[in-house]
Protein backbone atom coordinates (compact mmCIF):
# COMPACT_ATOMS: atom_id res chain seq x y z
CA UNK A 1 0.00 0.00 0.00
CA UNK A 2 3.03 2.55 0.45
CA UNK A 3 4.16 2.08 -2.83
CA UNK A 4 1.12 2.83 -4.15
CA UNK A 5 1.44 5.72 -2.36
CA UNK A 6 5.03 6.58 -3.58
CA UNK A 7 3.47 6.16 -7.31
CA UNK A 8 1.27 8.60 -7.30
CA UNK A 9 3.48 11.30 -6.10
CA UNK A 10 5.95 10.45 -8.60
CA UNK A 11 2.96 10.50 -11.27
CA UNK A 12 2.20 14.07 -9.79
CA UNK A 13 5.80 15.64 -9.97
CA UNK A 14 6.05 14.20 -13.16
CA UNK A 15 3.65 15.89 -14.52
CA UNK A 16 5.05 18.00 -17.77
CA UNK A 17 4.41 21.67 -18.51
CA UNK A 18 3.92 23.12 -22.02
CA UNK A 19 4.93 26.57 -22.61
CA UNK A 20 3.06 28.81 -24.09
CA UNK A 21 5.36 32.07 -24.57
CA UNK A 22 8.76 32.81 -23.69
CA UNK A 23 8.29 36.91 -21.90
CA UNK A 24 12.06 37.50 -21.16
CA UNK A 25 15.31 36.96 -20.66
CA UNK A 26 18.26 37.44 -17.60
CA UNK A 27 21.41 36.25 -17.21
CA UNK A 28 21.17 34.47 -12.96
CA UNK A 29 24.50 33.32 -11.40
CA UNK A 30 26.08 33.13 -14.84
CA UNK A 31 23.32 31.13 -16.11
CA UNK A 32 20.82 32.47 -18.52
CA UNK A 33 17.21 31.99 -17.95
CA UNK A 34 14.07 32.71 -19.28
CA UNK A 35 10.64 33.90 -18.14
CA UNK A 36 8.17 31.57 -18.82
CA UNK A 37 4.23 31.75 -19.57
CA UNK A 38 2.93 28.52 -18.92
CA UNK A 39 -0.19 26.85 -21.03
CA UNK A 40 -3.06 27.06 -19.02
CA UNK A 41 -1.91 29.24 -15.93
CA UNK A 42 -2.25 32.27 -15.23
CA UNK A 43 0.65 35.47 -14.99
CA UNK A 44 0.99 34.78 -11.82
CA UNK A 45 2.08 31.54 -12.28
CA UNK A 46 4.89 32.35 -14.77
CA UNK A 47 8.63 31.49 -13.79
CA UNK A 48 12.17 31.85 -14.52
CA UNK A 49 13.43 28.60 -15.93
CA UNK A 50 17.34 27.78 -16.95
CA UNK A 51 17.43 26.80 -20.69
CA UNK A 52 18.71 23.42 -19.76
CA UNK A 53 15.69 22.80 -18.14
CA UNK A 54 13.28 24.07 -21.36
CA UNK A 55 12.33 22.08 -24.49
CA UNK A 56 10.93 24.97 -26.66
CA UNK A 57 13.81 25.85 -28.75
CA UNK A 58 11.48 27.31 -31.39
CA UNK A 59 10.00 29.57 -28.40
CA UNK A 60 13.63 30.74 -27.14
CA UNK A 61 15.18 30.66 -31.16
CA UNK A 62 11.80 33.37 -31.76
CA UNK A 63 11.81 34.96 -28.78
CA UNK A 64 15.83 35.98 -29.21
CA UNK A 65 14.84 37.04 -33.25
CA UNK A 66 12.43 39.50 -31.67
CA UNK A 67 14.98 40.68 -29.20
CA UNK A 68 17.50 41.18 -31.70
CA UNK A 69 15.07 42.91 -34.14
CA UNK A 70 13.84 45.35 -31.12
CA UNK A 71 17.38 45.64 -29.78
CA UNK A 72 18.52 47.20 -33.76
CA UNK A 73 15.74 49.29 -33.94
CA UNK A 74 16.54 50.90 -30.33
CA UNK A 75 20.23 50.95 -30.94
CA UNK A 76 18.75 52.92 -34.56
CA UNK A 77 16.75 55.51 -32.40
CA UNK A 78 19.88 55.68 -30.26
CA UNK A 79 22.56 56.21 -32.63
CA UNK A 80 20.00 58.79 -34.67
CA UNK A 81 19.64 60.86 -31.60
CA UNK A 82 23.37 60.91 -30.67
CA UNK A 83 24.19 62.17 -34.37
CA UNK A 84 21.95 64.65 -34.39
CA UNK A 85 23.09 66.10 -31.11
CA UNK A 86 26.34 65.76 -32.46
CA UNK A 87 25.36 67.51 -35.66
CA UNK A 88 26.93 64.58 -37.90
CA UNK A 89 26.29 61.83 -40.27
CA UNK A 90 24.05 58.54 -37.90
CA UNK A 91 26.26 56.45 -40.30
CA UNK A 92 29.23 57.59 -38.64
CA UNK A 93 27.85 56.93 -34.87
CA UNK A 94 28.19 53.41 -33.84
CA UNK A 95 31.38 52.21 -32.47
CA UNK A 96 31.15 48.34 -33.44
CA UNK A 97 28.10 46.87 -35.13
CA UNK A 98 29.89 43.49 -35.14
CA UNK A 99 29.64 43.46 -31.46
CA UNK A 100 26.17 44.39 -31.11
CA UNK A 101 25.24 40.94 -33.00
CA UNK A 102 24.45 42.88 -36.57
CA UNK A 103 24.86 40.81 -39.33
CA UNK A 104 26.56 42.60 -42.31
CA UNK A 105 24.26 42.34 -45.95
CA UNK A 106 26.87 44.30 -48.36
CA UNK A 107 30.18 46.39 -48.29
CA UNK A 108 29.25 49.82 -49.73
CA UNK A 109 32.05 51.45 -50.05
CA UNK A 110 35.42 52.14 -48.53
CA UNK A 111 36.60 55.23 -47.58
CA UNK A 112 40.04 57.37 -46.12
CA UNK A 113 39.02 59.21 -43.05
CA UNK A 114 42.03 61.03 -41.49
CA UNK A 115 44.21 58.95 -43.13
CA UNK A 116 42.77 55.78 -41.87
CA UNK A 117 41.05 53.28 -44.24
CA UNK A 118 37.16 52.35 -43.25
CA UNK A 119 34.49 50.64 -45.06
CA UNK A 120 30.57 51.77 -45.19
CA UNK A 121 28.35 48.52 -44.50
CA UNK A 122 24.97 48.09 -44.53
CA UNK A 123 23.90 45.71 -41.70
CA UNK A 124 20.59 43.70 -41.42
CA UNK A 125 17.94 46.03 -38.69
CA UNK A 126 20.11 49.17 -39.13
CA UNK A 127 18.39 51.81 -41.33
CA UNK A 128 21.78 53.37 -42.00
CA UNK A 129 24.71 51.57 -42.84
CA UNK A 130 27.93 51.81 -40.72
CA UNK A 131 31.43 53.10 -41.31
CA UNK A 132 33.54 50.36 -39.70
CA UNK A 133 37.36 50.63 -39.63
CA UNK A 134 39.12 48.20 -42.07
CA UNK A 135 40.99 46.06 -40.00
CA UNK A 136 37.56 45.05 -37.71
CA UNK A 137 36.12 44.43 -41.12
CA UNK A 138 38.92 42.35 -42.37
CA UNK A 139 38.51 40.32 -39.31
CA UNK A 140 34.60 39.92 -38.71
CA UNK A 141 34.25 39.75 -42.94
CA UNK A 142 37.16 38.85 -44.77
CA UNK A 143 35.68 36.91 -47.64
CA UNK A 144 33.02 39.69 -47.79
CA UNK A 145 36.25 42.84 -47.84
CA UNK A 146 38.23 40.17 -50.81
CA UNK A 147 34.75 40.30 -52.78
CA UNK A 148 34.02 43.97 -52.29
CA UNK A 149 38.09 44.76 -53.24
CA UNK A 150 38.22 41.91 -56.24
CA UNK A 151 34.94 43.47 -57.95
CA UNK A 152 36.58 47.40 -57.32
CA UNK A 153 39.78 46.14 -59.50
CA UNK A 154 37.71 44.31 -61.88
CA UNK A 155 35.71 47.83 -62.21
CA UNK A 156 38.91 50.13 -62.32
CA UNK A 157 40.61 47.83 -65.15
CA UNK A 158 37.21 47.98 -66.88
CA UNK A 159 37.36 51.54 -67.13
CA UNK A 160 41.19 51.73 -67.86
CA UNK A 161 40.99 48.83 -70.50
CA UNK A 162 37.59 50.39 -72.39
CA UNK A 163 36.52 53.75 -71.78
CA UNK A 164 40.54 55.55 -72.14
Amino acid sequence: MNSNIDSDEDFSDSEEYIVEKILDRRSYRGQVQYLVKWLHYSDEDNTWEMVADLSCLNLINSFESQCSLKRGQDLNTLYEKKAKRLKIDPCLVMDNPFNHGFTPEEIIKALKIDGNVSIMIKFTDLDQPQIVPSGIAYQEIPQMVLKFYEKLLNFEEYLNNYIN
